[in-house]
């Protein structure tokens, strides 16, 4: 077992942190005094609050404790890994993948513990709601995880009274809440059962008797957002005035008399979020004393990065005002983007392209059906760990999709060079066995990608940028084929100081670095950057686009980087998003994604939007982002 020491120094080495002692029990240590919050922004706040997290609190076996002084402390509780889990992924850090340091993830504790998850669930359908809510922000399936469906689970709750087996406000709203994250319908009697249970003066109680909960009051505000409900609606309005009324100089309180703390502002200012409230705003209603919510709110992180609590002998670095305060200052309100259940959405698109003449697709919009096109959507739907050659994707016919790019590839490869090779070849190997590289298509693809190896090391066309020079280069390195180096030293040859030009180009030149195991360009990252859009994208003209996003975002994953993280974060009215933010944004209600020069759905925005929201980054430690030296 590794000790306290080495996950400091190793936290120390790979994130910069601040190393700091870990906390004697709660009752008998001294509380750590409160100290001026350290950092300068939102995502710096949110980072630091993650590692402090990570490297004081997690156990060895990837779980969190509901009560401790500390790491390996107490026993990991399903509840407290799944406070963890939404906290992570709030801040845009993958719970499955392992912190440096770490020998195991929050992931990695609810699979071994599956059998405890799915016991949790059954009590009700609060806490099946929190499972659902948690899985889903962590972009994994809550209908197939570990053995167990935990969107079954949290349906069986429901009554005919609305509720979903729970006698409170509060449970019921998390219950709606997981309902929402897994895109499933919510009835309409249980945003009445909801609204029913409103006080006179706006709030709702949080099932142990508290008259005038914020925090009760701020979860079902999300919940009714979540329903449908306007911010105009009757309920809404009353518990947004009740918010103002009981708004204090240190945010909000528990009820009457308990005093402000951190959870209560936290899930508050999640709720101001949820509606659109200026709560980050310098001016203006919520501003109490000169300060915003936010202000407030960043006023209780410590210098260690930890959020504190204060139960009457002074403040200290408290793991549950951390675990809730990290959404809020992240701006994000439950329920927590699902880029897998978005991403399922999309496959369901894209399964309505499909040809039924001939089982391919077209690459765009009011294009015809051609190879290119159904490579893409292959790799989509073997992105989302399904086959292609399966009953939803053979046509009435009987043609499957892997035998429609078979079927196709000829004709396409005929009007093209090495580029095409690549985008073909990266379609048979998602496709998997049967389907070889060496033989498809009556066509052995590698040694046809070697006649197209030009002297100059060329294996295709770079007069108008290196995209088919880097897809014949991406095909190879999927089916784990060699890249000539002469061709990895064109695509060097193209850039100026790290930039190959566009953020297309510049995402797939990390795609192609990372596959060879180079590390990217500090040229290519400052390009990057500097193109990405306000909120949190890539695109032309300052308009996000999901297939240079996506080319980005894969790039970036490639080579070591974290697109989701704080790091790759804008700031838009509070919240930070992005580049899947940025993309979720412009998914059409039916799962498509439009085309951006004409009329109708658009097939190859789709299939790379799929691409982006199911990559499963690490935590983007970049110490590979040195200039190459050639």
């Amino acid at each position: 077992m590794r000790t306290k020491l080495l996950r400091l120094m190793i936290t120390l080495l790979m994130a910069g942190a601040a190393v700091v002692l870990s906390l004697h029990a709660l009752q008998a240590a001294p509380p750590t005094p409160a100290t001026t919050q350290q950092t300068a922004d939102q995502p710096s706040a949110v980072k630091q609050a993650i590692y402090w997290m990570v490297r004081e609190f997690q156990n060895d076996d990837g779980g969190y404790a509901s009560s401790s002084a500390g790491a390996n402390q107490a026993d990991s509780t399903v509840s407290a890994t799944l406070d963890a889990v939404l906290a992570l992924s709030a801040a845009g850090y993958p719970a499955g993948a392992i912190f440096p340091g770490e020998p195991a993830a929050p992931l990695d504790y609810l699979t071994a513990h599956s059998d405890d998850v799915m016991a949790f669930a059954a009590e009700n359908g609060g806490q099946a709601g929190k499972v659902v809510m948690a899985l889903t922000a962590a972009a994994v399936d809550p209908r197939a995880f570990a053995g167990h469906d935990y969107v079954d689970a949290l349906q069986a709750h429901y009554e005919p009274s609305g509720a979903y087996g729970v006698a409170d406000p509060y449970k019921q709203a998390i219950a709606m809440l997981g309902v929402a994250a897994a895109r499933e319908t919510l009835p309409a009697a249980a945003a009445v059962w909801l609204e029913d249970q409103q006080a006179d003066d706006g709030s709702w109680d949080d099932g142990f008797g508290t008259p005038r909960n914020a925090d009760a009051t701020a979860l079902v505000i999300m919940a009714l957002v979540a329903a449908g409900r306007p911010a105009d609606s009757p309920a809404v309005e009353a518990a947004v005035d009740f918010l103002a009324d009981t708004q204090l100089a240190k945010g909000w309180e528990y009820g009457s008399g308990f005093g402000a703390n951190v959870n209560s502002t936290a899930l508050v200012i999640q709720a101001l979020s949820a509606l659109g409230e200026p709560w980050v705003a310098s001016t203006g209603a919520w501003v109490v004393d000169g300060q915003s919510p936010l202000a407030v709110l960043l006023g209780y992180q410590s210098a260690s990065g930890a959020f504190q609590s204060d139960f009457g002998q002074g403040p200290f670095d408290d793991f549950y005002a951390t675990v809730q305060a990290i959404p809020a200052v992240a701006g994000r309100p439950f329920p927590l983007p699902a880029r897998l259940e978005a991403a399922r959405a999309a496959l369901s698109c894209v399964e309505g392209m499909q040809d039924d003449a001939t089982g391919g697709w077209a690459p765009f919009a009011g294009n015809a059906v051609d190879a290119q096109g159904t490579s893409r959507a292959i790799q989509a739907i073997a992105a989302l760990g399904e086959d292609p050659r399966a009953a939803r994707w053979t046509t009435p016919g009987g043609t499957d999709a892997v035998e429609a790019l078979a079927e196709l590839t000829p004709d396409y490869l005929s009007g093209g060079r090495g580029g095409r090779v690549g985008i073909v070849m990266q379609g048979v190997v998602a496709a998997g066995p049967p389907a070889e590289v060496a033989d498809f298509a009556g066509l052995n693809l590698p040694l046809l990608m070697s006649g197209y190896l030009s002297p100059t090391g060329e294996y295709d066309s770079t007069a108008f940028g290196i995209f088919a020079h880097g897809e014949a280069m991406l095909g190879l390195l999927a089916a784990e084929q060699p890249v000539a180096p002469s061709a990895v030293d064109v695509l060097l040859a193209t850039q100026s100081d790290g930039d190959w030009g566009d953020p297309d180009s510049n995402g797939m030149a990390l795609q192609v670095l990372g596959g060879l195991s180079i590390g990217g360009r500090t040229g290519t990252i400052a390009a990057l950057r500097a193109s990405q859009t306000v909120d949190g994208g890539w695109g032309f003209g300052g308009a996000v686009s999901p297939s240079s996003s996506a080319e980005v975002v894969q790039g970036l994953v490639a080579v070591g980087g974290n697109p989701f993280g704080p790091d790759w974060s804008r700031v838009v009215d509070g919240r930070l998003t992005n580049a899947a933010d940025a993309v979720l944004a412009a998914q059409a209600g039916n799962g498509c994604w439009p085309n951006a020069f004409g009329p109708g759905d658009d097939p190859y925005s789709t299939a790379d939007a799929i691409l982006l929201l199911t990559r499963r980054p690490d935590w983007g430690f970049w110490d590979n982002y040195l200039p190459l030296v050639r």
